[in-house]
């Protein structure tokens, strides 16, 4: 029976190579498999998704899955919209990034759901909020293949040395501390609301992107404007003391400002993300 899988993310968490990796795994464990892409913006930070069909037999349809039995979303911020369960097939799996056990998740409709902490395993095992393995052993748990040999396969296959023996340790994380899969406790689907996939300049606000945001000590700050030359959004503007200044709806939390001050006056900040 052909599987079809939905995976959302956003421009740097790895829903791309999430779906190599899948397929990879699940010709590993003797399926059939495909990996679809989906490129929109291609920008840090806006939501991207990508698709991965798996069957018994050889796959040849080569369309978009439009109706996944399958949902995995890499971003705690998506995580929350109804949008995520839009079109999936009744009694479907939605494989949510969340901080919350899968009672508190306000996503509804005839689905079950089950969560895991991506974010911290990848913060903790990767240094980055790169989620795509940080969910695949969730996955596995949840759905029951492909099996964790098959995805720590992939993963060497598209990685080497220590970034592969990083993401391996990811998926064996991911694969313990996944939830239960449970009926999804709310009955209804709420209303859905569209995933705007533009930039700043095409949207009036971006602020919904970051997983992290800048904070600016004002005390080593020198002035020397660099945070303001390199911000990709123009978020940052100056103020007449000459001091940097965050327009939050612009900022998308891609870290370049953090990156590129030389005297180390911006961190980042993780953003709380609340289920409402």
């Amino acid at each position: 029976m052909v599987v079809g899988i939905r995976i959302h993310g956003r421009g740097g968490q790895g829903a791309v190579t999430a779906s190599r990796l899948l397929a990879t795994a699940a010709y590993y464990d003797g399926k059939f498999s495909q990996a679809i892409p989906m490129y929109g913006t291609e920008r840090r930070g806006a939501p991207v998704t990508a698709y991965v069909r798996v069957d018994d037999v050889r796959v040849r349809e080569r369309e978009l899955v439009h109706t996944p039995e399958i949902v995995m979303v890499l971003d705690p911020l998506l995580s929350t919209r109804q949008t995520m369960a839009d079109d999936m097939a009744e009694g479907g799996l939605l494989l949510l990034n969340a901080a919350y056990p899968p009672e508190e998740v306000k996503t509804g409709g005839n689905i079950r759901v089950a969560t895991v902490n991506a974010t911290n395993i990848a913060l903790e095992t990767l240094r980055r909020p790169i989620t795509n393995t940080a969910i695949l052993g969730a996955f596995a748990k949840a759905v029951g293949w492909p099996k964790l040999e098959s995805i720590e396969k992939a993963i060497r296959k598209q990685f080497s040395g220590r970034i592969a023996d990083m993401n391996v340790e990811a998926i064996k994380r991911s694969y313990d501390e996944c939830s239960e899969v449970i009926p999804a406790p709310v009955k209804i689907a709420g209303e859905s609301e569209a995933i705007a996939v533009g930039g700043y300049g095409v949207l009036k606000d971006v602020s919904s992107w970051r997983v992290f945001q800048p904070v600016i000590d004002m005390d080593k700050c020198t002035g020397c404007k660099n945070c303001w030359i390199y911000c990709p959004e123009t978020a940052i503007k100056w103020t007449d003391e000459n001091k940097p200044e965050i327009e939050w709806r612009k900022c998308k939390g891609c870290g370049i400002c953090v990156n590129e001050c030389p005297v180390g006056a911006i961190e980042f900040k993780r953003v709380e993300i609340k289920n409402e």
